[in-house]
């Protein structure tokens, strides 16, 4: 959402940003020109804290499962001081929403002169399957809505679904990364030494059990191939479930924890292969900011992600798809399908070794200007226009 907000700012839109914050978070994380106006958790009046889109988020969070009634109505009061102080401050002629869920329904149920967009980023339709939470409310404010913004066309299908609306209504716009802080350093790919990465939650639904065990496969001296773990995550259970497999891989893995954006473009040109097995995802920034360091990608079929990279990046030969086994529940695969899932991840992860070991040359090049923070910001920017 940063990078779309300094997008819109280039363009020449005025911004004020509402936003939910821990009591010891940075305040100062926008440009002095962008209005912010806190939501503060775990003090006298929020006291617990920030409410996440997912279950397991890389930073201490309130579950929405587990938000009681009286929890729910506070949030909606201190989030209802913001919005009337920014609407009387700022005067916006546009509010966007992040996520189609409880704020998004809310400001649709007290905002009735301002148009109101909302963002899907697919955490929001996961917990909507998953959990009963304030469904009915949920579902009759987002319907609402102005427009929605959809991150590929079967997001879109979904939404439209879901909530039984017009598909005027929903539009599909991707998402974008910041160039300035991942780009190809022309790194050589000659090192005998195979680093292998991934980043993102440290959680069984990102697949990292079965990433470990189809490295875990590979013939390789035992000093030539490393697992990068780039990430941190709340559920400590899972944290360590995973660690512990980890532990009997025949190869070294390393738990980095959480990376600054600058750290983590630093991992990805020294990497040789990015792998995200997620079962469940939005559209994955993490993709486009590993192709863009000139890594090797390879990633679980999620739904979209195919689509959204295009023709080009998916006929580079620098990403492949792993179809995804069959699902349990949203994010939770039947376990008698994770063989073959791992081991059609272990091929390819061996084919992509073996490639990277058989050239000496520097990592490739991809033109992606259309996936950057200003191509999506050009996008949205179109859809404003149109509604101003």
């Amino acid at each position: 959402m940063c990078g779309m907000i300094e997008g819109l700012q280039k363009i020449g839109h005025e911004q004020a940003v509402i936003a939910g914050i821990d009591i010891n978070d940075d305040r100062d994380c926008f440009p002095e020109e962008i209005s912010f106006f806190p939501v503060i958790y775990n003090n006298e009046e929020l006291p617990f804290p920030v409410v996440g889109m997912s279950d397991a988020m890389p930073y201490e969070s309130t579950r929405y499962r587990d938000l009681d009634t009286y929890m729910v109505e506070i949030m909606k009061s201190e989030f209802k001081k913001k919005i009337d102080e920014a609407i009387n401050v700022f005067k916006p002629h546009i509010i966007i929403c992040n996520h189609l869920y409880l704020i998004t329904s809310y400001v649709r149920e007290i905002v009735k002169d301002i148009r109101v967009i909302g963002l899907c980023h697919g955490t929001c339709l996961r917990q909507l399957k998953s959990i009963n939470f304030e469904k009915e409310y949920i579902l009759s404010n987002i319907k609402e809505l102005d427009l929605i913004l959809a991150l590929h066309n079967e997001q879109k299908e979904d939404i439209i679904n879901l909530f039984d609306i017009n598909h005027n209504k929903v539009v599909v716009i991707g998402s974008g990364y910041n160039d300035k802080m991942f780009y190809n350093e022309n790194y050589k790919t000659n090192d005998r030494n195979i680093n292998i990465t991934f980043a993102g939650k440290i959680c069984k639904s990102k697949g990292l059990k079965s990433l470990i065990k189809s490295i875990d496969k590979l013939e390789y001296t035992k000093d030539s191939i490393k697992l990068n773990i780039a990430g941190t995550g709340s559920d400590e259970s899972q944290y360590k479930e995973i660690f512990n497999v980890s532990e009997d891989c025949r190869y070294e893995v390393d738990f980095l924890g959480r990376l600054s954006h600058k750290e983590l473009a630093n991992l990805f040109n020294k990497s040789n292969i990015f792998v995200l097995p997620s079962f469940y995802e939005g559209l994955p920034v993490v993709v486009l900011e590993a192709l863009a360091c000139g890594t090797d990608v390879i990633v679980s079929d999620i739904n979209g992600v195919k689509e959204w990279m295009g023709e080009s990046i998916n006929n580079s030969g620098k990403i492949s798809y792993i179809r995804l086994p069959k699902m349990k529940t949203t994010g939770v695969p039947l376990k008698s399908e994770l063989p073959y899932f791992e081991e059609m991840l272990y091929r390819e992860l061996d084919n992509r070794i073996r490639n990277i070991l058989d050239n000496d040359e520097c990592k490739s090049k991809l033109n992606m200007s259309d996936k950057t923070w200003n191509g999506l910001a050009n996008r949205v920017n179109n859809i404003l226009d149109k509604m101003v």
